[in-house]
C-alpha cells in the first residue's frame, strides 16, 4: 500500500516512515505542508494517509484532510499530541481511519493499517 505521510517534524516523520516501511508498505513523502503534500498525491496517488494536525506555515491538518477526502477520496490517519474530545468530534466529520496520540506506537499503526484494510476487503 502506498501511504502518504503528512508531518513537519522529521524526526516523527522519519520514525513513522520506519514503521510503515517495516510493516512492508511504501511511504509517499513526508509532506510537511500543504502544498508539498499536493505535489505528492498528484505524482502518487497514496492510499491512505497519516495526518498531523498542526503543520509547517500555520497549515492544518484538518484542512489539508478535508481536501484529500473531497477531491481524492483518500482517508486520514490522524495523528496528534492534541486529541482532546473537541477536536476528535470535529475530526470524526472526516472519516477517520484511526485518531492516534504522539509519540505514535507500532502496535496502534499495525491497527490502524488493518482496520483501513478489512474497510477495503468488504467493499462491494
Amino acid at each position: 500500500m502506498n501511504i502518504l505521510i503528512v508531518e513537519d517534524e522529521f524526526l516523527i516523520a522519519l520514525d513513522l516512515q520506519m514503521q510503515l516501511e517495516q510493516l512492508q508498505h511504501q511511504v509517499v513523502g513526508p509532506a510537511k505542508d500543504f502544498a508539498t503534500c499536493r505535489d505528492l498525491v498528484e505524482q502518487h496517488r497514496p492510499d491512505l494517509a497519516f495526518m498531523d494536525l498542526r503543520l509547517a506555515h500555520g497549515d492544518s491538518g484538518e484542512t489539508v484532510a478535508h481536501w484529500l477526502l473531497s477531491e481524492h477520496n483518500i482517508r486520514c490517519v490522524f495523528m496528534s499530541a492534541n486529541l482532546d474530545e473537541v477536536t476528535q468530534d470535529r475530526l470524526r466529520s472526516l472519516n477517520p481511519i484511526a485518531m492516534l496520540g504522539k509519540p505514535t506506537l507500532p502496535h496502534l499503526v499495525a491497527d490502524a493499517l488493518d482496520a483501513f484494510s478489512d474497510e477495503d476487503t468488504t467493499l462491494p
